[in-house]
């Protein structure tokens, strides 16, 4: 295979219809929340927090989602089970670009969301109204503040693994290296649409919407323009891990 076909994302192997597309951004947030609400109930029920459930939904329900559909597209057009045939934006950049281009990105985000927190606060407090009260964020983090420490540690080390590290990374192939290569011909449209559509697949947390559009329009517009995932996993991972030490701040 043309390695340079593979990056470019342009050829027609596994073109994706626009309505399919804009479904399979959607499909990890519809299929996780369901799971995450049954985890809850019975994580509750048996004493431990809403926080842990959702942190286990990522290897039962998130990862396997966003990894088995690009399996399948790599099976289906190149007769191969393989996420480097179906992830087409792996151009390797250089080795700066990993380190200065994250941290840019992330510093910015940081900036921005000062601005935000006024509008995220008001759509978790008037949009959350489809959450059962014990699945809201300010419950899951007086259910962890209220939990043993052994439980919280857990937590903790949970957290910088399934959230931090898998959901960043599994998120970023699927959204990043797999999705937006096959936007291109929605031209200046594909990392806006792709970036807005990964934000309103966090609805189960309405007042983290605005910021996830925010923080990875950016990520998107780099992905698109050095056509290379890694970058957005980079920042992806200090986005996540900054959630996970400020969870663990706030119920310490």
């Amino acid at each position: 295979m043309n390695p340079t076909m593979t990056v470019s994302g342009n050829h027609e192997q596994g073109k994706i219809p626009g309505l399919l597309l804009i479904l399979l951004h959607l499909l990890p947030g519809l299929t996780l929340y369901p799971v995450w609400l049954v985890l809850s109930h019975v994580f509750i029920q048996h004493g431990y927090t809403g926080y842990l459930a959702l942190l286990m939904s990522i290897p039962l329900c998130l990862a396997p989602v966003e990894l088995g559909v690009i399996l399948y597209w790599s099976r289906r057009f190149t007769g191969r089970k393989s996420l480097m045939e179906a992830v087409l934006y792996r151009r390797r950049g250089a080795a700066a670009d990993y380190l200065w281009i994250p941290l840019l990105l992330y510093v910015c985000y940081m900036l921005l969301s000062i601005p935000l927190s006024p509008v995220s606060q008001y759509l978790e407090s008037h949009l959350a109204i489809y959450l059962p009260s014990w699945a809201r964020q300010a419950a899951l983090i007086a259910g962890l503040t209220a939990s043993p420490p052994a439980q919280r540690a857990v937590a903790l080390v949970l957290g910088v693994i399934l959230s931090g590290l898998v959901a960043s990374i599994c998120e970023e192939l699927y959204f990043r290296g797999f999705l937006l290569p096959r936007m291109e011909r929605w031209g200046w449209a594909a990392p806006v649409v792709n970036a807005l559509l990964f934000a309103i697949g966090h609805f189960y947390f309405p007042g983290s919407v605005p910021g996830v559009f925010v923080a990875f329009l950016p990520i998107s517009c780099v992905a698109m323009y050095k056509k290379d995932w890694r970058i957005g996993a980079i920042v992806h991972i200090l986005f996540n891990l900054s959630g996970v030490f400020t969870m663990a701040y706030l119920t310490g």
